[in-house]
């Protein structure tokens, strides 16, 4: 009788210590068993299936840290780079959002300022994606890739033909972007995008010399547009209508011809050792 009353007095213990356990931890659980099912979705390329498991994990978790970064990726993967669609352009605000709740969380996710980069810069957000980079640079500063990116959204901005800037921002881009792709090369010498943006920002130091001779000599604009961007055409204009900017004009040229064909060289080897690498495999088999 004694034992009886003992596991009845166990079964009526049961419900109380799963009460006892409370709903916080079941939540947890099925927030698990929800980012287990999103991760599978976003494995097999089913994004929106993905972000919803992935919402789901979140509510029941609210500082699931896990599921807000696969949130935030999966939201990335289905943003196409420069639609201007309004439902993409949500699916971008979307990853965004997503990726800063992980900032929150972990100031420091690279992942997260990586995406928000990214997702600024195919938005055409190019201020808001250099603050990114730059937060990148500051939390790599040992690699090449942040580096290349500031020199590279630099570029973007001091070339933007839709969006023309003032001679003297174009030149501040360009310096400053130089700066970076040159901390770039000292983190990995063979960058081989570093020197050919070094290349172009150059070359765009040499077209704001050629708007500083057209703002003094407005009469030399109708010969300058007719000649373009042949740079053949453009030297003698120089020299006849700036023969005091004439060297410098020259030297950001030569400095472009040099980088331009450093990156070539690097090109070529890379090619070269590739395909060395192939012909080894090849004769493996």
């Amino acid at each position: 009788m004694k034992c009886r009353s003992r596991a009845m007095a166990g079964l009526v213990f049961l419900p109380l210590a799963f009460g006892m356990i409370g709903c916080g931890v079941i939540d947890k659980l099925k927030a698990r068993d929800r980012l287990n099912k999103g991760v599978r979705a976003f494995r097999e390329g089913e994004y929106e299936r993905a972000v919803e498991r992935f919402k789901q994990a979140i509510e029941l978790d609210p500082e699931f840290l896990n599921a807000q970064i696969y949130l935030a990726t999966s939201y990335a993967s289905l943003y196409i780079p420069n639609g201007q669609s309004d439902q993409n352009i949500k699916v971008a605000e979307e990853a965004i959002s997503a990726y800063e709740r992980v900032l929150e969380q972990d100031p420091e996710n690279l992942n997260s300022v990586k995406g928000i980069a990214g997702i600024y810069f195919n938005m055409g957000e190019f201020e808001r994606a250099k603050e990114y980079y730059l937060k990148n640079c500051d939390l790599e500063p040992d690699q090449g890739d942040p580096f290349y990116s500031v020199g590279n959204v630099n570029w973007t901005m001091a070339y933007d033909k839709l969006n023309p800037r003032p001679a003297q921002e174009r030149w501040e881009l360009s310096e400053e972007g130089l700066e970076f792709l040159e901390k770039c090369l000292v983190n990995d010498p063979d960058y081989f995008n570093a020197h050919f943006y070094i290349n172009l920002l150059n070359r765009e130091k040499a077209r704001v010399v050629i708007d500083e001779i057209v703002e003094q000599k407005p009469s030399s604009e109708n010969a300058f547009i007719l000649a373009g961007q042949d740079v053949a055409a453009l030297d003698p204009l120089v020299k006849r209508h700036g023969p005091d900017r004439y060297e410098e004009y020259l030297s950001y040229h030569k400095l472009a011809d040099q980088h331009y064909d450093l990156a070539m060289e690097i090109k070529r080897k890379v090619e070269e050792e590739s395909a060395a690498a192939a012909i080894g495999i090849v004769s493996e088999e």
